[in-house]
């Protein structure tokens, strides 16, 4: 489904949310009500996907220093705040606050080729996880979430530069 098509999609089911709940249109209450063995299956398969920990699509802060000092093409997205950039960042990252990601001047940033190889990093890992799906849904076949963060980095007494 394209941006548009899902923009329209969700438009249409926020207005019809808007009146539903405006009483301006009434919702068919008489449907039938699942069973206890669909609801037990539904549970379970929302449990386990919750719990869900994927192993693709990260690397240690190790693996992304050895793949940058041997060369591997590869573009480094910072996704943390711009305040955060003034501590410091990973040497030629692209910077790009998470917040601002999906707009299109920021989304022309990245690279034309969808194979291109992507290391998205923040300070801990969670909006780091935000973009990776984010750009996997856009099509972005090789991004690759730097675990940690910049926490993790410094840890492993690895530099980051100043903003320039």
């Amino acid at each position: 489904m394209n941006f548009n098509k899902k923009l329209i999609r969700s438009a249409v089911i926020g207005l019809a949310a808007l009146l539903l709940s405006a009483g301006i249109v009434q919702a068919e209450t008489t449907m039938a009500q699942p069973d206890s063995a669909f609801l037990s299956s539904w549970q379970n398969t929302f449990d386990s996907l919750r719990d869900t920990k994927p192993k693709w699509g990260k690397q240690s802060v190790e693996a992304f220093k050895a793949s940058m000092d041997a060369g591997v093409p590869m573009v480094m997205l910072d996704v943390r705040a711009p305040k955060e950039w003034q501590e410091g960042i990973i040497k030629d990252a692209l910077l790009i606050n998470l917040n601002e990601l999906a707009k299109s001047e920021n989304l022309a940033k990245l690279p034309e080729d969808r194979n291109a190889v992507i290391g998205v990093y923040c300070s801990a890992g969670h909006r780091s996880a935000l973009a990776l799906a984010m750009l996997n849904q856009i099509g972005y076949k090789n991004v690759i979430l730097m675990e940690g963060g910049t926490g993790a980095w410094l840890k492993a007494g690895y530099p980051l530069v100043k903003n320039p």
